[in-house]
């Protein structure tokens, strides 16, 4: 007994059960480092045709050392950047932050440019690491 990992029709990962022909699909991530600066956005890649969302993760291992407030938060390029999540907080505490899922976390018949944005207030900061990970699979 085995599992084939196979392409499917619409581009995706899957894996078939060579005993039962279960098909499960397989899970990407996209995953980028965030950039400090006063508002920056960034195209960060693209999720294919038909991707469903499973999670977003934000890491933060080092605080933000901005004055007031530090921000991230994910979304479409050229759209609005809160379309994906909430904007997370990362300047209180040290974690890693699991986004809540939207009503917008569905398939698109087409590729989806993501763009993260990484906002603060006050002075600016000068210390702080961040990450993301948006986890999908195409069905």
């Amino acid at each position: 007994m085995g599992k084939q990992l196979v392409q499917t029709g619409t581009g995706g990962m899957a894996f078939i059960d060579d005993a039962s022909s279960a098909v499960g699909t397989m899970p990407m991530v996209l995953s980028w480092n965030v950039a400090r600066g006063a508002t920056n956005t960034v195209t960060v890649g693209a999720i294919p045709a038909n991707a469903r969302i499973i999670s977003i993760h934000v890491g933060n291992p080092i605080v933000s050392n901005a004055a007031t407030t530090a921000n991230i938060s994910v979304g479409l390029a050229g759209g609005s950047n809160t379309y994906f999540s909430t904007a997370q907080d990362v300047k209180s505490a040290i974690g890693n932050f699991s986004q809540a899922a939207t009503a917008n976390w569905v398939p698109a018949a087409t590729s989806q440019s993501i763009s993260c944005t990484y906002t603060e207030t006050g002075t600016a900061s000068s210390a702080g690491t961040h990450y993301v990970h948006l986890t999908y699979c195409v069905l």
